[in-house]
């Protein structure tokens, strides 16, 4: 018997162990927080809980591997280009950890990061998602959406290896996967009795919107942040980039202060860009019409999202600088 309320309490307890020093268990209590409120209206209630729980849990192993594609530091010290490979596996490879044909023998077994975030995975795939009410009916797009966000972090990883300027909307369009949103949105179609799988296609289009969504709103908030890890994956920094108001010549010598100097203004151009996504959504929920779910609520789910986690980190700026 576990000595903690929820799953993704449990699984933290090991990956603290491992965790890049600023992963503290407050952001996975807000993401479970957010869960609660963050699903499908077709989501029975008493199956919120649970889900919410659920997708704390792959937060946290999105979080982990994403820190192994985009914080180059941490890239360092856990071996380089294999280690961020390795850790890129475990998400490719969800639907063969499931099926038993992924081996851990596969990883590094002396690097206890890669070791205790395959473990956390493959008990949540196998022991927990598993139960979830249809999970064999939607699995297949589940399995891909999973792939989706491996491939997002593979690009960003490339990019900050390279250091490649590519124009932003290419940048937005291969970082939205990596949110998870999709996949945590199919979850909710695992836990929903109701909702009719003809309207499916619909309905992951609408759920990519929102990873989208959801990539610029952490990319408004982090952007200081990833000044600091050269992540140059950013939307904020590679429209910056695309924009000339910076190079990469300059983290290297210019300071931390001066970047965020050129790069407060287009921290508001990407939150600009942030609410026209918004708008695009509700344009895209009137054309086709998806009845399985209140559409309206779910984009209003993450409007909300987006003000209130952009609420909390002024407060967290603010607290630091006092």
């Amino acid at each position: 018997m576990s000595k903690y309320d929820t799953l993704w309490e449990n699984y933290y307890s090991s990956y603290k162990k491992v965790a890049s020093p600023h992963r503290k268990p407050n952001l996975f209590k807000w993401l479970y927080d957010s869960y609660i409120f963050l699903h499908l209206s077709c989501v029975d209630s008493s199956s919120v809980y649970k889900l919410a729980d659920f997708k704390a849990c792959l937060a946290l192993v999105d979080t982990a591997v994403d820190d192994s594609c985009d914080n180059a530091s941490f890239i360092e010290e856990n071996g380089g280009d294999k280690f961020s490979y390795e850790m890129l596996s475990i998400l490719y490879s969800a639907d063969k950890i499931v099926s038993g044909t992924y081996k851990p023998s596969q990883l590094n077994e002396e690097n206890l990061y890669t070791k205790i975030t395959f473990d956390i995975f493959s008990d949540f795939l196998k022991n927990h998602l598993i139960s979830l009410p249809r999970y064999y009916d939607f699995k297949s797009e589940l399995f891909l959406s999973i792939k989706n966000v491996a491939g997002s972090m593979e690009f960003s990883y490339l990019l900050n290896k390279n250091k490649i300027a590519y124009p932003y909307s290419l940048v937005v369009q291969n970082k939205g996967p990596s949110t998870m949103v999709a996949v945590l949105s199919i979850l909710d179609l695992m836990s929903s009795e109701s909702f009719d799988a003809s309207e499916l296609g619909k309905a992951i289009a609408l759920f990519n919107m929102a990873d989208v969504v959801a990539m610029l709103n952490n990319a408004v908030n982090t952007w200081k942040k990833e000044i600091v890890e050269r992540d140059y994956s950013s939307p904020v920094i590679s429209l910056a980039l695309e924009k000339k108001l910076i190079k990469f010549s300059d983290f290297e010598n210019l300071s931390t202060e001066k970047i965020e100097e050129k790069l407060l203004p287009v921290s508001l151009m990407v939150n600009e860009d942030l609410n026209r996504k918004l708008l695009l959504m509700e344009e895209f929920a009137e054309t086709y019409e998806i009845k399985s779910f209140d559409t309206s609520r779910y984009i209003n789910n993450y409007r909300i999202y987006a003000f209130e986690s952009q609420k909390k980190n002024k407060e967290v700026c603010q607290k630091h600088a006092a």
